[in-house]
């Protein structure tokens, strides 16, 4: 897998996960784990009055029991019920089947200590099972240890360097006029990069690769925008576009994780086709040249 195309899979996975919530997130999780693990893993879900026994997952060959948790926010007191409440009625029920117990949360940035706490006092009380939590990245490693097919399946078919290429003025369209709602082939050379910027913003290599692909396309925007019979289009998507950073930076947010929510903000959190992918990154790289997004190398402050 190129660089390129393991930058967008990165992508797709990160807006997946930090996106989706209750059942989304559980069909999320049980896709990747069918296709990880096929004839295996078998995923469960309420079933009348019998529930589903609190068991949302469970992979025969390791004798594991899967708990999810995706709420729109993890509060602590409420995690800390659900994984008590859960693992003992999934007990009495499932103990002859399973010898590790996961829970399996939405929270990229972890969970407390507290929760770990809680966790490792079950593990203390019963000494026959493993307990785990699976977040983020050991999600991520289950997802990019499928086969290239699966990997497509789950997560959708991504752009080539050809298909960012052949980026067109009307693939455009939709995703600036839904942000200013809220407020030809070429020869494939790549525009050099300002690298203070991406350097100094703090961006991983994988968003950097995303914005110098779509700086190749970065043209196209400010002609779509020169040519809309709408002569403040491009003032009115670039103050929107500010604006949802600034709100994105307050929140504390690392740089990779404003970029992907700013991806959320113009394509939303459904997988894409190519060509609305590659507008996209042209779209974002085009408003990060201009200075409307991330942070001006220039105005930068170092201590």
């Amino acid at each position: 897998m190129d660089d390129l195309t393991r930058a967008f899979y990165e992508q797709n996975y990160i807006i997946q996960y930090i996106s989706k919530r209750g059942n989304e997130f559980q069909d999320f999780f049980s896709d990747i784990m069918e296709h990880r693990y096929p004839s295996d893993f078998q995923r469960y879900r309420p079933w009348g009055k019998a529930g589903d026994k609190k068991n949302d997952g469970y992979l025969r060959s390791k004798r594991t029991l899967f708990q999810l948790y995706a709420p729109n926010e993890v509060k602590e007191y409420q995690t800390i019920k659900k994984i008590d409440e859960d693992f003992k009625e999934a007990l009495p029920y499932w103990q002859s089947h399973f010898n590790i117990w996961v829970f399996v949360h939405n929270s990229k940035s972890g969970l407390s200590p507290n929760i770990g706490k809680k966790l490792l006092d079950l593990a203390h009380q019963n000494p026959n099972i493993t307990f785990q939590n699976w977040g983020y990245e050991e999600l991520r490693k289950e997802v990019f240890n499928l086969l290239r097919e699966d990997l497509a399946l789950v997560l959708g078919p991504v752009p080539s360097i050809r298909g960012i290429m052949q980026l067109r003025l009307e693939d455009l369209k939709p995703l600036l006029h839904k942000v200013a709602e809220q407020l030809p082939m070429d020869d494939g050379l790549i525009r050099p990069v300002p690298p203070d910027k991406l350097d100094q913003n703090g961006l991983s290599n994988s968003v950097k690769l995303l914005l110098r692909m779509g700086m190749a396309k970065s043209d196209l925007v400010k002609e779509y925008f020169d040519n809309s019979y709408d002569p403040r289009l491009g003032d009115k998507v670039g103050k929107a576009f500010k604006e949802q950073y600034l709100e994105l930076k307050s929140q504390g947010l690392l740089p990779d994780d404003i970029y992907y929510r700013l991806q959320i903000f113009i394509g939303g959190i459904e997988l894409l086709p190519v060509n609305l992918q590659s507008a996209v990154q042209a779209v974002l790289a085009y408003f990060f040249e201009q200075c409307d997004i991330f942070e001006d190398p220039s105005k930068i402050i170092i201590i």
